[in-house]
């Protein structure tokens, strides 16, 4: 570690403090519906291709952002719209319309796979601004994680399609890693950088929702650290941007190396979300008994500034392994959304488990 990533490390937990007072809201997620046209392996709110889940009322979601624009700049605060799949949702781009003209900046988050030329003039005419379009594999990797023949052959397509857009401000493609995709990664780089994306997210996929009961979803420790060197490998190469997600802390030997910027879960913090159903939650992963309100009932700005001291101030999750760990400042309890209210325990922590306490 360089000097000045020591620097970086030392001041770290004092930054990090810093943004848990000043807790300005920067990214709120709006999940629309829980309805899909894809049935994955591992979603985490056990979406299915079988329409009638709930779904957020534009009327509503539009009064949440009305609230939030009288108390805070729109200008700096993205929405974030999801699902599900936002596609599934039929008042999409009306919606995204009216979110443009409030002045907030609005993106989404699409499995890619029923978009095409129409939809995407309709997404330009919405204002949308960025997009983040989920790529998991090759061919049968992706077919096979997300339960839909064909469903690789959309996503590339709605990527190529968006890329063309000359609209387009910001989009990256984002892939959960797993055991069956692992070994092709870097064909899928050569793959990504042939359709012109600049960007790409590697995800893990965690222990909660359809994963928890699927362990050929979870990656080993020697998997997992496979994944890092990989990611190393991969960032050295020009022509794409390769990023690891904020999936989990990783301890100094490798955060330095495999993200652009140190772990800091930002649940609740600068980030939140509003469920299909209406409930405040801190981001849409999280287990919903961490919800602090529904909109149906509470104000969304009341409850931001007055119901979320829980996840700016992380102290009750010191618990187990926690309670002993020197690397708890930089960590503070592991990704919220792996938080086990049950067992009063993180279902992962991916410092240990993984074995990278030994590499530290």
């Amino acid at each position: 570690m360089s000097l000045a990533q020591r620097l970086r490390r030392t001041l770290l937990p004092t930054y990090q403090a810093h943004a848990r007072r000043l807790h300005d809201l920067r990214y709120l997620f709006i999940e629309l519906t829980r309805d899909c046209n894809l049935e994955c392996r591992h979603c985490g709110s056990d979406c299915t291709r079988e329409a009638g889940g709930p779904s957020l009322a534009p009327g509503d979601a539009l009064r949440v952002l009305r609230e939030i624009r009288e108390r805070y700049d729109p200008r700096t605060i993205t929405v974030a719209l999801s699902g599900g799949e936002p596609l599934c949702y039929p008042e999409l781009f009306s919606l995204g319309r009216a979110i443009t003209d409030l002045e907030f900046p609005w993106g989404m988050v699409t499995n890619g796979y029923g978009w095409t030329p129409t939809k995407v003039l309709q997404a330009r005419a919405a204002g949308m601004q960025s997009i983040s379009v989920s790529l998991d594999g090759l061919e049968a990797e992706h077919d096979w994680l997300r339960g839909r023949t064909g469903s690789f052959r959309r996503a590339v397509d709605a990527i190529s399609m968006l890329l063309r857009d000359p609209s387009r401000q910001a989009m990256d493609v984002v892939t959960c890693v797993h055991p069956r995709n692992l070994p092709v990664l870097e064909k899928l780089q050569g793959l990504l950088r042939a359709l012109g994306v600049r960007d790409w997210r590697l995800f893990t996929i965690s222990p909660i929702g359809r994963a928890a009961r699927d362990p050929e979803l979870l990656l080993d420790p020697p998997q997992f650290r496979e994944l890092l060197a990989t990611i190393e490998r991969l960032r050295d190469r020009d022509g794409i941007h390769v990023n690891f997600s904020e999936s989990g802390y990783l301890g100094p030997r490798y955060e330095c190396r495999v993200r652009d910027t140190a772990y800091f879960c930002r649940a609740g913090i600068t980030v939140a979300g509003i469920m299909a159903n209406g409930d405040i939650l801190a981001c849409p992963n999280i287990d919903r008994s961490l919800r602090q309100g529904n909109i149906a009932v509470d104000s969304f700005v009341e409850t931001w500034e007055t119901r979320y001291q829980p996840f700016r101030e992380r102290s009750w999750m010191r618990t187990g392994d926690c309670v002993s760990c020197g690397e708890w400042s930089h960590c503070q309890g592991n990704s919220l959304h792996l938080w086990d209210p049950e067992a009063r325990r993180t279902r992962l922590c991916h410092y240990r488990a993984y074995g990278l306490l030994e590499q530290g």
